[in-house]
């Protein structure tokens, strides 16, 4: 872990990135079917980020929509394909959205003032795709000193190898914890004693 860990008061914070989607691409139905699938998980922990009152921030591909909002998102995103997963996940009034104009969540986006303002210091990351998405907003997160957690059963890729890959990059070189999703009450316990 990084050396925010250090920090007298670790706070977490709940990425969710880029679960508001259409799924409008090549393979886009093998990843919607993945994250369909795993929806179970996030909602396991989200239900306790809200519960405990961590912050729970969307980071969202903008879909190059003028002044896009959470609204217009959710709009341009929903089609047969995404109907139910976006009816699941869509965001509640008082979580914030961040929209990202690529890969990572910290490029050209106020994310990491926004983790600043909110004294975070532990990331706990989930959405899609574990190997693009995911993993680059990983990357950006440790490159800024905040500790990662991943929950490696709230992230899906195409592949069972590209999401294998991505898993391993996030452990062995981000330094990130590796978690089941059912183990976030107890990891969340022992780091975050409130």
């Amino acid at each position: 872990m990084n050396s925010s860990c250090d920090k007298k008061n670790p706070k977490p914070a709940l990425l969710m990135v880029d679960l508001i989607n259409s799924f409008s691409f090549k393979h886009g139905c093998v990843l919607a079917e993945k994250t369909e699938k795993m929806i179970p998980n996030i909602n396991l922990l989200r239900d306790l980020f809200i519960k405990r009152e961590f912050p729970i921030i969307y980071v969202n591909d903008h879909y190059k929509l003028y002044n896009p909002s959470a609204d217009k998102v959710l709009k341009h995103c929903t089609n047969p394909l995404s109907y139910n997963i976006i009816q699941e996940i869509k965001p509640k009034r008082h979580e914030l959205c961040i929209f990202k104009p690529n890969y990572s969540g910290f490029y050209q986006t106020e994310l990491d003032h926004e983790l600043k303002k909110h004294e975070v210091t532990h990331l706990i990351i989930l959405g899609v795709a574990g190997n693009r998405c995911v993993l680059f907003t990983a990357n950006d997160a440790f490159m800024r000193d905040y500790n990662l957690i991943i929950p490696y059963d709230a992230i899906s890729s195409i592949t069972d190898y590209d999401e294998k890959v991505a898993v391993y990059m996030m452990k062995d070189i981000l330094n990130a914890k590796l978690i089941l999703s059912q183990e976030i009450e107890a990891v969340i316990n022992e780091l975050f004693q409130n």
